[in-house]
């Protein structure tokens, strides 16, 4: 008869107890916090699309990298006919919440890169939510009101910012080594650049670029 195995306890000598995804990635990433890099560094600076700064544009960093766990309480709220935030970064296997705090109702669909979905027309009141699995891009629209939109990026490193008003973003705790930046702008505009990682602060101008 299989013997019953209990969560951390060992079954037998050829298997050992393994934890939910999400929990094992909560734990392999505390354990690289714990521990902490023999050097970390901050990366920060500006994001210009070549004329003004950038806002709410998207700084990450990959590369060797420990998957981060998924994000909790993430939402995007529908309130005066908008979507709020109107551009946000959640971790692969975040569960964002859609609630419909406006007086009108709201019909919440997304398309591109990383997921597809349609939750379909709902009053104010009630939340949907949806789970992103998938790295890349989301666009947010409504059926209803054409206006209104919003943009996910659904990143697999702990290391990203969504630029201020001023187009300032800061990267803190990055552990030393060589990496990909990646910038990105609701206008189309990209970058990607490798950048070098040290003890010391690494401050950058980033001008992003229309492909």
């Amino acid at each position: 008869m299989k013997s019953l195995q209990k969560p951390g306890r060992i079954a037998d000598n050829q298997h050992m107890n393994t934890f939910p995804p999400s929990l094992t990635a909560a734990l392999a990433f505390l354990g690289v916090l714990l521990a902490g890099p023999a050097s970390a560094g901050t990366v920060n600076g500006m994001v210009s699309d070549g004329h003004s700064a950038a806002r709410s544009a998207v700084v990450y960093l990959t590369g060797t990298v420990v998957s981060p766990p998924p994000l909790s309480n993430a939402q995007v709220d529908q309130r005066d006919k908008m979507f709020s935030p109107h551009v946000s970064v959640v971790t692969r296997g975040t569960t964002v919440h859609f609630p419909n705090d406006d007086t009108l109702f709201h019909n919440v669909f997304a398309y591109f890169q990383a997921k597809k979905f349609d939750l379909g027309m709902y009053p104010r009141g009630v939340s949907k939510k949806v789970t992103f699995d998938k790295t890349g891009l989301v666009v947010i629209l409504c059926n209803v009101h054409s206006s209104m939109s919003a943009y996910i990026m659904v990143v697999d490193t702990p290391y990203y910012a969504v630029s201020d008003t001023s187009g300032h973003f800061h990267l803190p705790n990055v552990p030393s080594g060589t990496y990909m930046l990646h910038g990105w702008h609701e206008s189309g505009a990209v970058l990607n650049q490798i950048v070098t990682v040290g003890a010391k602060p690494l401050a950058l101008t980033l001008t992003l670029a229309r492909k």
